[in-house]
This record gives C-alpha cells, sequence and structure tokens, in this order.
C-alpha cells in the first residue's frame, strides 16, 4: 500500500460531458478528502470494436490502492468488458470497491434518481404542448434504463397509448437518430408530435438529419434531449433539456468509499436543484440566461489548442523518427499539446511485459533520455508525490498491438482531452514505425499475461500475414503485402499503389528493398519495386524497352539494367 491516500477508477472512454463528469465529481471530492485518484480508461476510437485497448485494467494492481470505484454506466456500448471487470474485482480486489451503476457481483452502488427527472421533461412535452404521439428514442434493449422507465410511466398517468412502437431503442449513438429521421421522411415510420432522446447528442443529430430531409423543429415536430451537455445551447436550435448530474453522482461513489474506507458514516452531501431547461427545439425558447462569456472562453481554449496541434505538424515529424532516442525528445518537445497536465511519460513494454522502454519519466530522467527499467517497477503510480493529484493511464494501441501506456499527472480535477487520445494513439504508431525500419514487416499479436487474457474479448485466431503501414486520412493503418501492387517513388515521397488507389508510406525505397527482398518484390528501375505475384508478364516498348505488365492491366518500365534479372525472377515466381 502506498503511504498516501490512493484510489483507482475504472472507467471507459472520456468523449462527453456526461460521462466525464463523473471522473471529475470523483476527483472533486477525492482531493477534499485528500485521496489522489488514478484513473485506467480506453482512449476508443471505435463505437464498436476496442482494439485490444481494454488491456490497460491489466495495469490495475489493485493492493496499491485503498479503495476502487467501477463507473460500469459508461461500459454501456461494451457490456462484454464489465464480467471479466467485475470477476478480477471481486476476486482479488482485497480494499472497497463502489460502483456506479449496477452490479450482481459488488455490493456496493451508486447511481442517480434520473427517472424522475426524465419524467419531468415527457410531462413537459404532453402538458405544454399537448403532444399525444411520442416516440422515445436511444439505449438498448438488452439494458435497463431509468430514462425509459420514467417515460413510460408519464405516458401511461396521462392516458397516453404507449407501447413497444413508441420505444426506438437505437443504441446510445447518433446513428439511432439519423435512421430515425430518413424512416420518418421515407414514411418508414409515422411522424409523431414529438421525440423524446435520451441525451442532447441524440437529439442534436436528430435535429440536424431531420433538417436534411426536409423537416424542420419544432415546426414539423418537437424534439427534446437530456443532460445538458454543450450541444443543447447550439447556436442554430437550442434543445430542451434537463441537468443529469452526473459531477454529483461521482461526489457521492467518492464520499461512499471514503466511507468504507475509514469506517466513519458517509457525508451527506447536498444535491443541486435544477429544473427543465427549455430551448428552441420544442417552441418555448431558452428561459434560462446562457452565460455566454464562459461559453466563448471554453471555445476559444479549444480553437487554441486545436490549432496548436495543427501547427505543430506533430504527424509528419513523427513519421521522420528513425531512434528510440529520437521518439523521446519527440515526446519532450511535444508534450505541451496535452492542454493542462503538469507531468507526462511514456512506458513502451516488451512483448513478455518483463521490461519497459521508459521516455520521458520527469521524476527518473532528464534531458528526454530513454532508459530501461523492469515493467513492475515503472508503475503509474510513481506519480503519486508532488503537486500531482489526479492521473490518467491510458493504454498505447494500434491496429490491436499493445505498446505500452501513457500516465498524465494533473495538479486538479481534469478530464484529458481530445489531443491526449491522438497523442498516445500517434505515439503508438511511432513505435510501430520504429519495430518496422528495425527490419520486420510482419504484424503479429503480442503474447498476453493471465490478467491482460481475462480482460481482453477474444479475437479472431487467424495468423497475422505480413503487412505495410500505409497513410490513410489523415493516420496511418496497415495492409497486407499481398495486396500491394507495387512501390513508387515520386517527388520524394514512396507511394503504395493497390487497386484502390495510391497510398504514402514512410519508408524509403532502399529500406524497402532490404526488408521485401524474401517477399517475392523486385525493383525494376531506380523509383519502382514490383510485386512479381501481381506481375502477369512483359512485353517490349518503344526502343526495345522492357515493359511489366501487371495484373489490373498497368504497365511500368523495366530499366536495361534490370531487364536480365526481372526476366530471370518472373520465371521463378
Amino acid at each position: 500500500m502506498l503511504t498516501s491516500k490512493v484510489i483507482a477508477i475504472i472507467f471507459s472512454d472520456f468523449k462527453n460531458d456526461y460521462n466525464d463528469n463523473y471522473i471529475l465529481g470523483i476527483q472533486t471530492q477525492a482531493n477534499a478528502y485528500g485521496y489522489r485518484t488514478f484513473t485506467f480508461s480506453m482512449p476508443q476510437t471505435s463505437e464498436l470494436y476496442t482494439n485490444n485497448e481494454e488491456w490497460v485494467y491489466s495495469l490495475i494492481d489493485f493492493e496499491r490502492y485503498d479503495g476502487i470505484i467501477f463507473v460500469e454506466h459508461t461500459f454501456s456500448t461494451h457490456k462484454n468488458l464489465i464480467p471479466p471487470i467485475e470477476k478480477a474485482l471481486h476476486e482479488k480486489c482485497k480494499c472497497p470497491v463502489v460502483v456506479i451503476g449496477n452490479s450482481k457481483v459488488l455490493p456496493n452502488a451508486v447511481n442517480m434518481d434520473i427517472r424522475e427527472s426524465f419524467e419531468q421533461v415527457t410531462e413537459h412535452i404532453i402538458k405544454e404542448h399537448g403532444c399525444r404521439k411520442i416516440y422515445c428514442l436511444g439505449g438498448d434493449k438488452s439494458i435497463a434504463d431509468e430514462r425509459i422507465d420514467g417515460f413510460i410511466r408519464v405516458m401511461e398517468r396521462n392516458g397516453v397509448p404507449c407501447g413497444e412502437k413508441n420505444l426506438l431503442y437505437g443504441g446510445y449513438w447518433i446513428s439511432g437518430a439519423e435512421s430515425l429521421a430518413k424512416d420518418i421522411a421515407f414514411g418508414t415510420v409515422e411522424k409523431p408530435d414529438a421525440v423524446v432522446c435520451l441525451n442532447d447528442e441524440i437529439a442534436y443529430a436528430l435535429i440536424k438529419q431531420l433538417y436534411f430531409v426536409g423537416l424542420r423543429v419544432p415546426d414539423d415536430l418537437l424534439v427534446t434531449g437530456f443532460d445538458n451537455a454543450s450541444y443543447a445551447s447550439n447556436s442554430a436550435v437550442s434543445i430542451t433539456t434537463f441537468t443529469a448530474d452526473t459531477h454529483f453522482c461521482g461526489r457521492r461513489a467518492a464520499a461512499l468509499l471514503h466511507s468504507l474506507i475509514t469506517g466513519e458514516p458517509p457525508e451527506q452531501l447536498q444535491p443541486p436543484l435544477h429544473s427543465i431547461i427549455t430551448g428552441d427545439s420544442c417552441g418555448c425558447g431558452r428561459k434560462q440566461k446562457l452565460n455566454i462569456r464562459a461559453q466563448l472562453d471554453i471555445l476559444h481554449k479549444k480553437e487554441i489548442a486545436d490549432m496548436e496541434f495543427r501547427n505543430s505538424l506533430f504527424e509528419d515529424k513523427l513519421y521522420k523518427v528513425s531512434s528510440q532516442k529520437e521518439l523521446s525528445l519527440f515526446i519532450k518537445n511535444h508534450k505541451y499539446l496535452i492542454r493542462n497536465q503538469i507531468s507526462v511519460s511514456i512506458n513502451l513494454m516488451d512483448q513478455d511485459d518483463d521490461k519497459a522502454n521508459c521516455i520521458f519519466l520527469k521524476d527518473y530522467l532528464i534531458n528526454g533520455e530513454t532508459s530501461v527499467f523492469r515493467a513492475r517497477n515503472i508503475y503509474p503510480d510513481m506519480f503519486s508525490f508532488g503537486p500531482i493529484q489526479n492521473v490518467h493511464v491510458l493504454p498505447l494501441i494500434f491496429d490491436k498491438r499493445v505498446y505500452g501506456f501513457m500516465t498524465m499527472g494533473y495538479a486538479e480535477p481534469s478530464t484529458y482531452t481530445l489531443h491526449a487520445k491522438l497523442f498516445a494513439n500517434r505515439i503508438a504508431i511511432g513505435a510501430e514505425i520504429l519495430r518496422v525500419r528495425s527490419g520486420s514487416v510482419y504484424s503479429e499479436e503480442p503474447r498476453q499475461t493471465e490478467t491482460q487474457a481475462e480482460l481482453t474479448v477474444p479475437a479472431d485466431n487467424k495468423k497475422s500475414s505480413a503487412t505495410i503501414m500505409v497513410l490513410h486520412n489523415g493516420s496511418m493503418t496497415k495492409v497486407p503485402l499481398e495486396n500491394i501492387m507495387y512501390f513508387e517513388s515520386c517527388e520524394k515521397k514512396v507511394f503504395a499503389a493497390m487497386k484502390n488507389g495510391k497510398y504514402e508510406i514512410k519508408q524509403r525505397l532502399f529500406e524497402l528493398e532490404d526488408i521485401l527482398a524474401e517477399r517475392d518484390f523486385f525493383r525494376i528501375s531506380r523509383s519502382v519495386i514490383v510485386n512479381m505475384k501481381k506481375t502477369v508478364g512483359y512485353k517490349t516498348g518503344f526502343n526495345r524497352t522492357l515493359i511489366a505488365v501487371l495484373s489490373n492491366k498497368e504497365e511500368l518500365h523495366v530499366s536495361r539494367t534490370n531487364g536480365e534479372s526481372f526476366k530471370k525472377k518472373l520465371a521463378e515466381c
């Protein structure tokens, strides 16, 4: 156990005001009691796939903490991660655990009373606007949700018909809203008087998509949201909503955990008072006064952060890194892009998790140097002293491969920004680039410890084929070498040509030539390396020059010095 009081938080992903306020509430209350917090989370880039990001939870050494808070509510998109986390907490955790959400395994749970709040929104639509045909949009049919229960209860209480056709689940993401707007426009779903959405993000997406298909809010139908997120105050159509106080719920969880740790009665926190916030989306107009200056300040800070990230040329510089030392200095010089943090470390671990290359760990290293420690000794809680009160730990993941983790320290309650997610993802790509440049083009899954395996969703057991990294949509992605027609150097850049186009890569041709020597690739000219398995023959061109013919009928010039060697290689293949 650490000498200072420390609690760990198990969280899914930072992505919106609703979820993030759980952490801010926990941190605020925990800091007030003198605890430091360590938040383990996944920087999800997809709503459906984790890409092995849940590996970060295997870093949690329960013996190092005085207590654990598991924010189960944030795992609604990835319900399959809940059982293994609960199992690990139940079997291996000796300290008190508090769950924000529901659990059949862990006894101490905290929940928000959001049913009554959601009822007020539905009641407003019925009584103030006389709506009778109302849909409830959002959620998952397999997940109990108090908001849906509140909707049904208000409909029944007011004698409004309500059945399964009124409940349009569609998940907790915008895809359900976009589908509903199209269904209403095409007549697949009967146009309602109003749609009450489980959150403001869904409501905003619905309003926007309705406008795209020719329906106006509130003229053609009314829309409401929930949780009073930033979407509700948009300048186009402000959304009628209600504050979902996840911040207060987080404070209650920290207070209960403190009580379980100390044996003292839990502090009776005074809940904030909230009322319905009407907006343009129901025709009432927003009645509560907006703090325009505060909103402008937030937007201004975001604009500055975005500008700094663009101006840093982060990716262009990263893809030129050619050694561990250069990567270390790169991280040191660019960590300013993560807002509000006061310390950052990057730990690049070997596949067997026995050792780790630790880059720019402030309290051990200077001048951005790299050193090697045993992984178990480079645990994130080395930040548990000095001015750092709150720490966020997230994995470095690229293409399902684990490269290590990034740890950020903050002096005050804070949630890491979108740029921190991008930072972590790009550093993983940088580590992959170094691995590829070291001479290997294979993409193989790293070995996992027993704990990691427990927390990892079963994956396809197919053996990975040889791959190469290409630049696509502003980031790096892997493609099988067998899909490459040829590599071409043009204007100081190298491109991988495939059937659907050409994509930039970061290796030079001479580097590729060494790597691909045993992979049925052959250099036919100073600027082209061709995949011989995609080459179907050759012909003689102008001035008796040799021309390679590819399977897609594309033709490439073969230099005179390589002509005979090319013919011999083609015969072999």
